[in-house]
């Protein structure tokens, strides 16, 4: 039996902080240069990994792969983040904590998901092809990449969406109340 990864990122130049209970954005997380075209202060590049496991069986002249686990992570991409230099003290906690919510978001979005993966992709098998391991490998990574991006797809179709509701409701964080609804709800993600 042999497990391996599939881990390659989407874009392997670009660093990202992967979501985490004990850390949180700081400004000098966002390394872009700002949009002078933005009306926007701020923009936070979020996106999503994921990575699944893969056990290889060999049994005498067949091949099985399945599926052991998919995980998931919400991620934020410094080097696709921006902030203005203008943003004032006043406003520069507020607008922080603001696109610190963005992450927690779509780790919120990511935990639901990894419940339903979980479900849907442990153990389940690849019916690969193949006349031999290494042919037969290659189909079973292929196969586990069209999963991967679907769920990725999925993940982010569900971000867009809560994000843009998010955004909506709190007026980008300039809500206070509503702001701070979200800021107790995305507490509990941490506990």
């Amino acid at each position: 039996m042999q497990v391996f990864v599939i881990n390659a990122p989407v874009n392997p130049e670009l660093s990202v902080i992967i979501w985490k209970k004990t850390r949180v954005l700081k400004w000098v997380d966002f390394k872009k240069k700002p949009d002078l075209k933005s009306k926007a202060s701020a923009s936070s590049a979020i996106g999503f990994e994921s990575k699944p496991f893969i056990e290889h069986i060999k049994a005498g002249n067949k091949f099985k792969f399945k599926i052991k686990d998919m995980q998931l992570s919400a991620v934020f991409i410094p080097d696709l983040s921006w902030v203005t230099k203008n943003v004032s003290k006043k406003n520069s906690k507020s607008l922080l904590k603001h696109e610190q919510g963005h992450f927690d978001l779509a780790e919120e979005i990511t935990r639901k998901t990894r419940v339903m993966a979980t479900n849907r992709f442990h153990d389940r098998p690849l019916n690969v092809k193949g006349k031999n391991e290494e042919v037969a490998k290659k189909d079973a990574l292929l196969q586990a990449a069209g999963i991967r991006k679907k769920i990725e797809d999925e993940l982010q179709k569900e971000f867009k969406s809560q994000e843009t509701k998010y955004d909506d409701k709190t007026n980008h964080g300039l809500i206070v109340e509503h702001q701070e609804k979200y800021n107790k709800r995305f507490e509990k993600l941490r506990a």
